[in-house]
C-alpha cells in the first residue's frame, strides 16, 4: 500500500506514477490498455482493491506505453460486448447516442474490475499544470499559514459527494472521497484543523444549488467553500454560470467572508446520449466570475489532457459519469495545487 503522501504526489510533476487505474478490454482477442507516460521502470502491477499483485511475463507486458494482458493472465478483461451491446437491459445501461447500449453499473463493480500499476516515467508532460491560487484566496491561506482552523464545506452532486469512491463503497483499499483527501492534505501541509462538511447530494443540479444554498453552505458560515455542479447542468455556459453567481450571493448574504472555489466539472462517457452537452463551456463560463475571493478548479481541462493518453473506461468508476479512486485523486491533487504552493513529488 502506498503512504498517503505518494497517493498525493501529482500526476502532472511526479516521476513515479503511483496506482494509474487501467480497465482491461480485448480487441480481437487481445487486452491492452495506454498508460500516461512510457514507462521507464514497473514498481507493482495489483488489483484495484489491492489484494492480487500480478506478476510479469506471467500476467502482463509493456511494450513502449502499452500495457497488455499475457496469454494466460489472471487479470480480468471485458469482452467488447460486454460493454457495448445491442438489447437493452433494465437498470443496467444507458443509451448510446448511436442506438445501442452501454453497460452501467455502481457500487464497486469497476474497481473490482481495475488494476492499477506503478511506474518510474521516462521523460514527459501531462500537459495540465493548475495554477496556485493563493492570491485570489488570500483569507483562506492566511488562515492555513497561520494555523488556525479552517471551515471548509464543499457543496455539488454526486460527484462532490464520492459516488463510487472505494471509501464510499465500503471496498479496500478505501480511498475517502477528494474533498475529505483535499482536506487532510491542507491539515498536513499546514499543520492546522481543516473542519470539513460534505453537503452534496446526488442527481442535483445547480438549479437546486440555488435554492438550496443558504441552507447547505451559508449557514455554515465556511471559510471556503467549493462548489461542484455541472454534471447533471444541462444549460449553456452562461446559464450554468448565472446559477453558480446566485448560489455564492446566496451564501454571502449569511456569511459574507466566504471564500469560493468553483468547479468546472469533469467529463461524462461521450458515447450516452443525453450526459455530454454543455460542460465543455463551464470552466470558460466560469472564469467570468473569478476575481479576489474566488478560484476556479478546471477539473474538465485536466481530464481532457488525461483522456489524450488514456481512455475513459480507465478512469470511471460507473462508466457514465463517476471518478474512480484514480481520478478521485486527480481532483484532490488540482485542489491541493491551488493552496500548496510549489507542491514537490513524494517518492
Amino acid at each position: 500500500m502506498h503512504t498517503f503522501e505518494q497517493l498525493m504526489s501529482p500526476v502532472w510533476g511526479s516521476e513515479i506514477i503511483y496506482d494509474e487505474f487501467l480497465t482491461m478490454v480485448k480487441t480481437n482477442g487481445i487486452a491492452e490498455a495506454p498508460l500516461l507516460f512510457l514507462p521507464k521502470e514497473v514498481l507493482s502491477v495489483t488489483s484495484a482493491d489491492k489484494t492480487i499483485t500480478y506478476e510479469e511475463g506471467k500476467d502482463w507486458e509493456i511494450q513502449g506505453d502499452i500495457f497488455r494482458l499475457s496469454k494466460e493472465s489472471r487479470i480480468f478483461s471485458f469482452e467488447e460486448n460486454d460493454l457495448i451491446f445491442e438489447e437493452n437491459r433494465p437498470d443496467e445501461c444507458f443509451p448510446t447516442i448511436d442506438g445501442k447500449y452501454s453497460l452501467f453499473c455502481e457500487g464497486h463493480f469497476f474497481h473490482d474490475r481495475q488494476i492499477c500499476i506503478t511506474y518510474k516515467k521516462s521523460e514527459g508532460s501531462l500537459g495540465f499544470v493548475p495554477g496556485f491560487s493563493g492570491a485570489l484566496l488570500r483569507k483562506t491561506l492566511e488562515t492555513l499559514r497561520h494555523g488556525e482552523k479552517l471551515k471548509m464545506v464543499l457543496y455539488g452532486d454526486s460527484i462532490a459527494a464520492g459516488a463510487n469512491s472505494s471509501g464510499t463503497t465500503l471496498t479496500t483499499p478505501f480511498l475517502p472521497t477528494w474533498g475529505n483527501l483535499f482536506a487532510e492534505n491542507l491539515e498536513r501541509h499546514y499543520g492546522t484543523k481543516v473542519e470539513f462538511v460534505n453537503t452534496a447530494v446526488g442527481g442535483k443540479d445547480s438549479y437546486w444549488g440555488v435554492e438550496n444554498a443558504q441552507k447547505r453552505v451559508g449557514d455554515y458560515a465556511p471559510d471556503l467553500a467549493v462548489i461542484a455542479f455541472g454534471m447533471n447542468d444541462r444549460d449553456r455556459g452562461d446559464v450554468f454560470a448565472e446559477n453558480i453567481k446566485k448560489i455564492m450571493e446566496r451564501i454571502r448574504r449569511v456569511s459574507k467572508d466566504t471564500e469560493f472555489i468553483l468547479c468546472a466539472t469533469t467529463v461524462p462517457n461521450k458515447h450516452l446520449e443525453g450526459f455530454y452537452r454543455y460542460q465543455n463551456e463551464y470552466f470558460a463560463a466560469l472564469r467570468k466570475l473569478q476575481q479576489e475571493g474566488t478560484a476556479i478548479a478546471d477539473f474538465y481541462g485536466m481530464q481532457k489532457c488525461l483522456q489524450n493518453r488514456k481512455r475513459f473506461i480507465d478512469m470511471t468508476g460507473n462508466n457514465v459519469n463517476h471518478p474512480n479512486d484514480f481520478l478521485i485523486r486527480c481532483h484532490a491533487q488540482l485542489l491541493s495545487a491551488m493552496l500548496i504552493e510549489n507542491i514537490q513529488e513524494i517518492e
